[in-house]
């Protein structure tokens, strides 16, 4: 069990320290960050991914997610809640 505590916080640090390098690599070749992220094709494109993650909410996943809250409220938080009140 300690085998894994130990392997998932090694993960974070891998990917702190990959972020940390790629980030030094960029500055390194010039490449201006800020720059590249505040551009209006950046802009576009994270737009465009942002409505279709939406579209795929508002038309595939909304209603089994009430559905699930529906459930989680009757069978877990309403219990909750009445043991908590007693």
């Amino acid at each position: 069990m300690k085998g894994n505590y130990l392997n998932k916080n090694g993960g974070l640090i891998k990917w702190i320290i990959l972020i940390v390098v790629a980030i030094l690599i960029l500055s390194y070749f010039g490449v201006d960050i800020k720059n590249f992220f505040m551009s209006d094709q950046v802009h576009k494109n994270f737009g465009y991914i942002w409505n279709f993650i939406k579209g795929i909410w508002n038309n595939y996943l909304i209603a089994p997610a009430h559905l699930v809250w529906g459930i989680f409220l009757q069978y877990v938080w309403d219990p909750f809640l009445n043991v908590i009140n007693k």
